[in-house]
């Protein structure tokens, strides 16, 4: 196969053939500076598209089973990345992944090994998959079983992690795994740590059988292979188990088949695409200033179902929150127009359910830190704000008005004035309150105003350009080819 035609199927989001893959080992010196390349723009904070990092997270498998000179270097590059970054290379598998392509190129610096452990600026899965590295290394003789052992002693007696972190976890998977009876003492202290709080009797009673049996035979391998603890040396065996996981997905949906009533079915954000929104707004490229995913929702849904239509050269500023409503430095013209179509599509399914009079389910983060729904209320406060006057026959209904004033409270700053079970109940209650609303200004008091989608088609030359410039796009990003997008 041509190169062209290896980096295409590398790609999809699917798994790419057996035959690509390995076409792509004999190629992987001419595919390994593509790969080094887009390492690079995600360590600058870039964040990729879909099919880049498809062709990413894929070709590194690649560039594992031929074990690259230059690979070793790139993947520590990787582990100094935060969770957001390394997620879409590596859906729910960032430390498996790790871990097969540092045994496959590790260059079995002990040391270093040791100190990317104790290094609490690495993300847990970074640190859980240099944990993986140190036991298999042991067990194939690398690195010798005394010193390894000593190691874990030191990092219980001194505690080297908070209580409740999850590395702890790692921890106990080692010794167990090691077989390391002479470590039970201190696996027993670690069981006293908050991180374990959930953790039944008959639980440990399983671990401590596991840890034995791995004692009684020092030379069976099962303990790592079961979890493919292990070096690639061929790339469509190391990504076998994605095609087992669609497969049983597939199975799972067909089994547990729900009837969706969703008039926006089809124009709906789809999950990886929602993914794929909330990242980049939570992205070094979108600037800490950027609504995050929970706060755009809100801002979206006032300007769907509010009284006035909104044009994108208006909202698009408020998006970004920068004092001269400048957006993000775009990585392409396929990046920015991307973000539009998923901007578009959102618009869309909101504008679909509000059109069929059906509730709109707010995307509430119910793990965040703030009050619950308050970024949501936040979004939805300043969508009302950028055509105030045109909300006031609303607010100022006395049969209708309360109905607003609800959300209002969940933005309130003072959170102290606003129980917990009020907002909890009026959380409860966004979509039915959304959608009264949204029934209002079909039919308000005045003429209501017709509101129009947001057109997911190709950005138009003379149109406002979406970066919030100002200016007409031809003037602006789209003024030269291969374009500068601001």
């Amino acid at each position: 196969m041509m190169l062209e035609e290896i980096t295409s199927a590398l790609r999809s989001a699917d798994p790419p053939s057996a035959d690509a893959l390995r076409a792509g080992v004999d190629k992987a010196d001419q595919l390994a500076p593509i790969i080094f390349g887009l390492v690079d723009k995600l360590c600058e904070g870039v964040f990729l598209l879909p099919e880049e990092n498809a062709l990413l997270g894929y070709g590194l498998v690649v560039l594992g089973a031929s074990k690259h000179p230059g690979l070793y270097a790139c993947v520590l590059k990787l582990t100094r990345l935060e969770h957001g970054e390394l997620e879409p290379v590596f859906p729910l598998h960032i430390a498996d992944s790790l871990t097969r392509l540092l045994l496959s190129v590790w260059d079995r610096d002990v040391d270093a090994l040791f100190a990317a452990i104790e290094n609490d600026e690495l993300i847990s899965e970074v640190r859980w998959a240099w944990f993986d590295v140190l036991a298999r290394s042991v067990f194939d003789g690398v690195i010798p079983r005394e010193r390894a052992l000593q190691f874990l002693a030191r990092l219980e007696r001194e505690g080297a992690f908070e209580d409740g972190d999850s590395v702890w976890w790692s921890w106990e998977e080692v010794v167990i795994k090691l077989g390391a009876v002479e470590l039970e003492p201190a696996l027993r202290r670690v069981w006293a740590k908050i991180v374990f709080g959930e953790h039944t009797p008959e639980e440990h009673e399983e671990s401590l059988a596991e840890l034995h049996r791995a004692a009684s035979n020092l030379a069976d391998p099962a303990p790592f292979d079961e979890d493919e603890i292990c070096a690639i040396d061929d790339p469509a065996e190391a990504l076998a188990w994605i095609g087992r996981r669609k497969k049983a997905m597939e199975a799972w949906r067909a089994e547990n088949d729900e009837s969706d009533d969703d008039p926006a079915q089809s124009v709906r954000l789809a999950d990886h695409e929602m993914d794929w929104l909330s990242g980049f707004l939570a992205s070094r490229q979108a600037l800490d200033t950027a609504m995050p995913f929970e706060t755009l929702d809100g801002f979206l849904t006032a300007l769907v179902i509010g009284p006035e239509m909104v044009m994108p050269s208006t909202y698009l500023p408020e998006i970004w929150g920068t004092e001269d409503g400048s957006g993000p430095v775009w990585d392409s013209m396929e990046q920015l127009q991307y973000f539009m179509d998923l901007l578009a599509k959102h618009w869309n399914a909101i504008a679909a359910r509000r059109s069929a009079d059906a509730p709109h389910r707010p995307q509430i983060d119910h793990f965040g830190d703030g009050p619950q729904g308050k970024g949501w209320a936040e979004g939805f406060v300043a969508g009302m704000n950028l055509c105030a006057e045109a909300w006031d026959p609303l607010i100022e209904n006395k049969d209708e008005g309360d109905v607003a004033l609800q959300i209002l409270a969940l933005a309130m700053e003072d959170n102290t004035l606003l129980p917990d079970d009020t907002r909890a109940a009026i959380v409860e209650q966004l979509p039915n309150i959304v959608r009264m609303i949204a029934a209002y200004w079909r039919n308000p008091p005045a003429a209501p105003v017709r509101k129009s989608p947001l057109r997911s088609s190709k950005i138009g030359r003379n149109e406002p350009c979406p970066c919030g410039s100002g200016k007409k796009y031809k003037k602006c990003c789209g003024a030269s080819s291969p374009p500068t997008i601001h």
